[in-house]
């Protein structure tokens, strides 16, 4: 009988421990499944490839129009990144943005699905790019340069909002469905009420 309840309590600290490995606490304290990695989202087909010849074999997993432009989004076994580019020369690239996962307890974790490492830059006119990239997510902040910054099409495992009092800045999300919720709400309502 001794035997049997260790060989159970054993068993229920296994089950117990795969359950912890698979789920992670937002900031507000709700257990979420881990969501999958940014590599197993579903792969999106562009008209003409922006990366050419990029090393680590970019897997593209959303692209976002904006009047003439578009911000597509990509990740390798590594790292994420982005790229943006205008309809009439689609192989030049406006804004690109290349960030490592991070490792070793490196990063910020300022929204769920974190940690994060982050990259930023311009490009040309007024247009702006900043990328937050982890293992399981992807927050962008764009500002499109103001002659092509009405929003088209979205594609991919997106979401895309406009920044609350800053209407030409869009936060694009990509990850699962439960991540990108999850982002989005810590995002809205970065601190929770006690």
């Amino acid at each position: 009988m001794a035997r049997m309840k260790r060989n159970l309590a054993i068993g229920a600290a296994f089950i117990f421990l795969t359950v912890a490995c698979d789920s992670e606490k937002t900031p507000d304290g709700e257990s979420v499944p881990r969501s999958d990695q940014l590599t197993e989202l579903k792969k999106i087909s562009v008209n003409v490839d922006p990366l050419g010849e990029l090393k680590g074999q970019p897997q593209m997993v959303s692209e976002v129009q904006y009047g003439d432009g578009r911000l597509i989004a990509y990740v390798t076994s590594d790292s994420c990144g982005i790229v943006t580019t205008s309809n009439s020369d689609p192989r030049r690239n406006d804004i690109h943005l290349v960030s490592k996962w991070p490792s070793g307890g490196r990063g910020t974790d300022t929204l769920s699905a974190g940690p994060y490492n982050n990259a930023s830059g311009n490009g040309s006119g007024k247009a702006w790019a900043s990328l937050l990239c982890s293992k399981d997510a992807m927050v962008i902040e764009y500002t499109p340069d103001g002659a092509s910054s009405s929003l088209g099409q979205i594609r991919g495992e997106a979401t895309v909002t406009q920044l609350p009092g800053k209407q030409a800045v869009s936060r694009i999300i990509i990850g699962d469905p439960g991540t990108r919720q999850q982002i989005q709400k810590h995002a809205d309502d970065p601190e929770p009420a006690s």
